[in-house]
């Protein structure tokens, strides 16, 4: 029974470990899919650059969409991480 018990919580403690969000990696995907929707309105072309900027970073789009609900959780953080990144991009000029 010990062994079981000690089994669960290495389980428990890795899977906890191997579910850390890249912040870091999140952000700076969602400023690179904003730049892209800003500079193609056209979702035809803006979609398959979309798509090669899920390829280019490993980050499957359904991992992408759990990580932004699960970071969302934290309102105020997030809320005023997204703010700034929205406000970069709008300045941003090409």
């Amino acid at each position: 029974m010990k062994k079981i018990a000690f089994l669960f919580v290495i389980c428990l403690f890795s899977c906890s470990n191997s579910t850390k969000i890249n912040e870091e990696k999140f952000y700076d995907m969602y400023k690179e899919i904003l730049l892209i929707r800003k500079e193609n309105e056209d979702t035809t072309i803006a979609n398959p650059q979309v798509r090669e900027l899920y390829q280019k970073y490993n980050y499957p789009q359904e991992q992408f969409k759990y990580d932004f609900s699960e970071l969302a959780k934290d309102n105020k953080t997030f809320a005023r991480k997204i703010d700034s990144i929205r406000n970069v991009v709008n300045n941003f000029e090409k």
